[in-house]
């Protein structure tokens, strides 16, 4: 295991609300993620779509553990603002972090959440934080 993934494995072990996500690394090499799908994440049993608030938290609990694995240290949100592109499916969601802008303390930050393929995509965020490196 790298320094990096474990890193970012000590980070969600340390939040409550990555484990009730369900949220590990999906694949190591392209900086993506994995929200495990659960019952209590649907927003309205209706359309039986996932919350909006879930997928929100999923996007930026990724990117905050991007700059973790990445960089080390503590990250705090400055701001955030999401898209949201199509209605979700009550299944796995994953995402895929890019870094915009990193500065010395500031970094700049894009996800996108996607359902089976990354052509069917259900939301973009942005959002820049602020983090102290090791």
């Amino acid at each position: 295991m790298t320094e990096r993934i474990q890193r970012i494995e000590e980070f969600a072990a340390a939040s409550p609300l990555a484990a009730w996500l369900g949220f590990t690394v999906a694949d190591e090499k392209c900086a993506s993620y994995e929200l495990a799908f659960h019952e209590a994440h649907i927003g309205n049993p209706a359309i039986r779509a996932l919350h909006g608030g879930v997928i929100a938290s999923f996007l930026e609990l990724s990117m905050q553990a991007e700059l973790v694995g990445e960089y080390g240290g503590r990250v705090s949100t400055v701001n955030i603002s999401i898209d949201y592109l199509s209605s979700s499916k009550p299944q796995n969601m994953t995402a895929r972090v890019r870094r915009l802008k990193v500065g010395r303390r500031i970094a700049f930050l894009e996800a996108e959440g996607w359902q089976a393929g990354e052509t069917r995509l259900v939301a973009v965020a942005r959002a820049c934080f602020n983090f102290g490196r090791r």
